[in-house]
């Protein structure tokens, strides 16, 4: 008569036995078993793009950069504004634009690149930049400058597209003061840009992810 606890010890045993097989084989052939997390994910592509006189506002976009870079299997192109092409814009998965605060609003270069969008590039109507990913970065000489306006501007452009808006680094995305008593970009404020790199990054890896399927 088998009993439950018979039972129990054969399935052990039985347990035991293959643990120890499947260690052979990952000993004998150094190969290791693959997690669910493990798995390739899509590859993605990210233009970081910026205005910048003073350099300020291009180093948070190097920064931006090395965040997106962090994530694997993301290609990111880092561009000044007046160089982006159609094919910048269109082959990308996510766009992240970065603008210095001149009187509390984007750059004029900044709004011009957004004009070129229709008037250049033709995005509407066929609303090409839908469903992809965008975000924001800016740069400003004071605390309360205007860099809150000037990130709401540029989403605002990247919403009337129909793109998906994210943030990271802040409330509505990476940003730094440059005067007074915060000369320059400080190492908050860098690892405030590599957040939102990565962010939008691992959103853009999600979607493209989940559209694959």
């Amino acid at each position: 008569m088998v009993t439950p606890r018979t039972q129990r010890s054969s399935s052990n045993s039985l347990l035991s036995f293959f643990a120890v097989v499947l260690m052979s084989v990952i000993l004998s052939t150094g190969c290791a078993v693959r997690s669910w997390a493990d798995e390739d994910l899509p590859g993605v592509k990210i233009l970081v793009t910026y205005h910048s006189l003073s350099g300020n506002t291009e180093r948070m976009a190097e920064a931006v950069v090395e965040g997106a870079k962090s994530v694997p299997n993301t290609l990111v192109v880092l561009k000044r504004v007046g160089l982006v092409t159609a094919e910048d814009l269109f082959s990308s998965d996510a766009v992240i634009v970065g603008s210095p605060v001149y009187w509390s609003n984007m750059s004029g270069e900044v709004k011009t690149f957004f004009d070129n969008w229709q008037f250049k590039f033709g995005v509407f109507p066929e609303f090409k930049m839908r469903n992809k990913v965008g975000a924001a970065f800016a740069t400003g000489g004071q605390v309360s400058s205007g860099k809150e306006v000037t990130m709401l501007t540029i989403l605002a452009a990247m919403l009337g597209n129909q793109m998906i808006v994210v943030s990271g680094g802040g409330a509505f995305g990476a940003s730094a003061t440059t005067e007074n008593d915060s000369p320059g970009i400080d190492k908050k404020e860098l690892t405030d840009a590599r957040a939102l790199g990565q962010r939008v990054a691992d959103v853009a890896t999600l979607i493209s992810r989940a559209s694959s399927k």
